[in-house]
């Protein structure tokens, strides 16, 4: 595989691209659809992603997938890339178990807000069992300039509990509670597109006019690299014009 840099970027080959386009024909449209789980509040405290992995509760109300989370996120210096492990009904915070893996998801630290904003990002996690309480998982990341934030209240509530730990195994200690929206369903606009590991996101402004796509599509060999173009897009009148890398 060839990859070369370009502006900070790495980007890859033109065959290798199209070889890992074809490899995953599979596609999920991700549209705004509906709440279904969520709590926020005025609190505005820092999750710190740097020292703690944290596992934030969740609760599929009423439907048996995921379509897209919503998070409050924010980087600092060049902020470093955020993993989100989708967990089963298993997890328990004694650290015997973290849960069945269902679905990791990657947000770039190119794509984190520099201020900060609830963020959406798409899951497409089908198969779930209505009602029941599922995990989020979120390995620390980052160092002391360059990482990532979440946020939340100033503290806890039981019925949406969070977790920290040190380290990446072990057991976890209660935290206070993070922001956060769960989304199912099709209404609304477009939000998001899935191939396999790869995907791109829409940002709308005021009149739902779409005005940038976020790409991320990852190397063969793993997470790290790969594509993450933000490009904006440009109209002339109601007529959709091009798409230009940043």
């Amino acid at each position: 595989m060839t990859e070369a840099f370009k502006g900070g970027e790495t980007v890859l080959d033109e065959p290798t691209l199209n070889n890992l386009l074809l490899s995953s024909p599979d596609f999920a449209l991700i549209y705004e659809g509906a709440v279904k789980n969520s709590f926020t509040g005025p609190g505005v405290y820092e999750f710190d992603l740097v020292s703690y992995s944290y596992a934030i509760k969740i609760v599929t109300t009423g439907t048996s997938e995921i379509s897209r989370i919503v998070l409050e996120l924010v980087k600092h210096g060049a902020g470093a890339d955020v993993h989100l492990q989708f967990r089963g009904i298993d997890y328990l915070p004694d650290g015997s178990n973290d849960g069945t893996l269902l679905k990791t998801v990657v947000i770039p630290k190119e794509h984190i807000p520099a201020a900060k904003s609830f963020w959406s990002i798409p899951v497409d996690l089908t198969g779930l069992t209505a009602g029941a309480g599922y995990w989020v998982i979120i390995p620390k990341t980052g160092d002391g300039e360059n990482h990532a934030h979440l946020h939340g209240e100033n503290s806890q509530n039981g019925s949406y509990p969070v977790y920290r730990r040190i380290g990446l195994s072990g057991e976890w200690e209660l935290a206070n509670s993070a922001h956060f929206y769960i989304y199912s369903g099709e209404s609304g606009e477009i939000l998001h597109a899935m191939y396999g590991q790869a995907y791109e996101s829409l940002e709308f402004d005021v009149n739902q006019i779409p005005i940038k796509c976020y790409r991320y599509i990852p190397p063969a060999s793993g997470p790290e690299g790969g594509i993450r173009g933000i490009y904006p897009i440009t109209w002339s009148g109601e007529y959709l014009k091009r798409g230009g890398g940043v």
